[in-house]
């Protein structure tokens, strides 16, 4: 719309009224929200989205936490003891990852580290910060940390869309039933007099 309304300018004075009666034929406001909805399937369906995206960004704070702590060096160092070996396959590749003991203060954590490395032979990692959610997945490198944190923060940036949305759904609601309630009692003292 800037670049429009800039090149629009540079026109002659007799086309930007001609442009000016274009845009008067189309509406000026938003499109208007309904309530109640009008196809209840797809309405149903995308609250079930919004809950499942606010769900999914609850769950991926710690990933952000987790990543700029490793990138910033402030997670504890403890040991990483590797028992087994995993395979996980997708349809395009596998990779194998180490399953083992994470010494944390005297208990150990079931924990896999993301690459193969030699069994029986304990060595030093870097701790989660937050040990629930995404976070509870172990960073081997600054790029998986990278990943980590611009991932989680894209959605939480969904999240927050999402919330923005609740907030005007909310709005429209309660303005929609502050109007229904003011019809109600015109038309309940218009028929009292």
């Amino acid at each position: 719309m800037a670049v429009d309304g800039a090149l629009l300018r540079r026109r002659p004075p007799a086309i930007r009224a001609q442009a000016a009666s274009l845009a008067a034929h189309h509406r000026s406001r938003q499109r208007a929200h309904h309530y109640p909805a009008r196809h209840r399937v797809l309405w149903f369906l995308g609250w079930i989205g919004m809950i499942l995206i606010l769900g999914v960004a609850v769950v991926s704070v710690p990933a952000v936490v987790d990543g700029v702590a490793y990138l910033a060096g402030a997670e504890h160092t403890v040991t990483f003891d590797p028992l087994s070996y995993q395979t996980n396959c997708d349809q395009y590749s596998c990779q194998t990852s180490t399953d083992g003991i994470m010494q944390t203060g005297g208990a150990g954590v079931q924990a896999t580290w993301p690459d193969r490395v030699p069994l029986g032979q304990p060595f030093q990692i870097r701790e989660p910060a937050w040990k629930w959610g995404l976070g509870g997945a172990l960073i081997d490198s600054d790029g998986t940390a990278v990943i980590a944190v611009v991932v989680s923060v894209l959605i939480e940036g969904a999240g927050v869309l999402v919330i923005v949305r609740l907030v005007k759904l909310a709005r429209n609601l309660r303005r929609h039933r502050h109007r229904r309630t003011m019809w109600f009692m015109a038309n309940l003292l218009g028929f009292t007099r």
